[in-house]
């Protein structure tokens, strides 16, 4: 199987970190997203990394599909739950992280795109809905004790923050949960690079 992704993707993370701990072998293709690859075109019309492409060519996207998928090809390191409110909820955690890494993004886009003129409005609404996804996180942190999908959701959006968004980092408990989680091999070795 082939991953096409990028190193800095938070979205690209998950599966990665996912198929390490299910020791699950992927071929890593990283794509430049400026100059967009017909392989990777071929693959997902929209041009969008994640993008799985399984041995019989057939392709799998975006980062939630691709982690259902993964998961679900042994039951070693189970990483979702495979039914019942138990799945709901890590799931939940899933699309509760990947919204904070859209608000990032977006955040990180704004400052890059308006250097000298981003809407100040628009800057300081999206750091305080960090800072209280910071907050809310900070207060079910025993809800990510046990290693599945929920906290490798929240290790990749926060990771990204740091990465993209240093300003915004993490304090507290949550830090040294994060600094604890990030001991992990699979979640050191994903840390997002340029």
């Amino acid at each position: 199987m082939k991953l096409l992704y990028t190193k800095r993707s938070p979205y690209a993370r998950k599966p990665r970190i996912i198929a390490l701990e299910k020791e699950i072998s992927l071929e890593l293709i990283d794509e430049d997203l400026k100059n967009k690859s017909p392989r990777l075109l071929d693959a997902n019309p929209l041009g969008k990394v994640p993008t799985l492409i399984l041995d019989n060519n057939k392709t799998v996207y975006d980062s939630p599909v691709i982690c259902q998928y993964l998961d679900s090809l042994s039951d070693k390191n189970i990483m979702i739950p495979r039914g019942g409110w138990e799945r709901i909820e890590i799931l939940r955690w899933e699309a509760f992280a990947d919204d904070l890494t859209g608000m990032a993004i977006n955040l990180y886009m704004e400052k890059i795109r308006h250097p000298g003129a981003f809407n100040t409005d628009f800057v300081a609404l999206s750091e305080k809905n960090i800072r209280d996804a910071y907050a809310h996180i900070e207060k079910r942190l025993t809800e990510l004790n046990h290693f599945n999908l929920a906290p490798v959701a929240v290790v990749s959006a926060i990771g990204y923050i740091h990465f993209r968004l240093p300003h915004l980092q993490v304090k507290g408990a949550l830090f040294q949960w994060f600094e604890e989680i990030s001991q992990r091999p699979s979640i050191d070795q994903t840390i997002p690079v340029l």
